[in-house]
């Protein structure tokens, strides 16, 4: 959230306080992080199959909003959000959409690559901007290992932290 975040500010100044989109199931690390960096966070009900209702998504959609999301799964269901509808909306409304593939990342291609049908959620669909994948879970490593994944190289200034105030360098 906090390169999207310094994405919003460097091409949407203005807003006074930065808004993200998620459905129900989203997992609670959006509002946490949205705690931390002071962005509010509207959450949108789900469709009867349990997954994110994109029209209510549409609905929610302010001038402050700089971020929709979807899950590929959503972990409480284990069901993919429709990343290409949600992507379709954030092209249309020149937003950042990310998807949460934190479980299904590691596992959902392996799972196609065996015959099951798995949606495209990834930069195969125009309009999303970045990717999270949980190493931990599937990735053989210590718990709370992530990566974030960005679709422009351009983005990467957004992420980065640079600080070279110190004698050290």
């Amino acid at each position: 959230l906090a390169t999207a975040r310094d994405w919003a500010r460097a091409s949407r100044p203005g807003i006074q306080r930065a808004e993200i989109v998620i459905a129900y199931s989203a997992h609670p690390a959006f509002d946490k992080a949205a705690h931390y960096l002071d962005l509010a966070v509207r959450r949108i009900p789900l469709r009867n199959d349990f997954r994110a209702d994109v029209d209510a998504m549409a609905a929610a959609v302010t001038p402050s909003t700089i971020l929709i999301a979807g899950s590929a799964p959503a972990f409480p269901h284990g069901v993919f959000d429709p990343i290409a509808d949600i992507a379709t909306l954030a092209r249309r409304r020149n937003l950042w959409c990310h998807v949460d593939a934190c479980v299904g990342g590691f596992v959902a291609p392996f799972v196609r690559g065996i015959g099951y049908p798995v949606p495209d959620f990834d930069f195969r669909i125009e309009g999303v901007t970045s990717i999270s994948a949980d190493l931990h879970k599937y990735g053989f490593t210590a718990k709370g290992a992530s990566l974030l994944l960005l679709r422009e190289a351009a983005m990467r200034k957004y992420l980065v932290f640079e600080f070279d105030n110190w004698p050290r360098g």
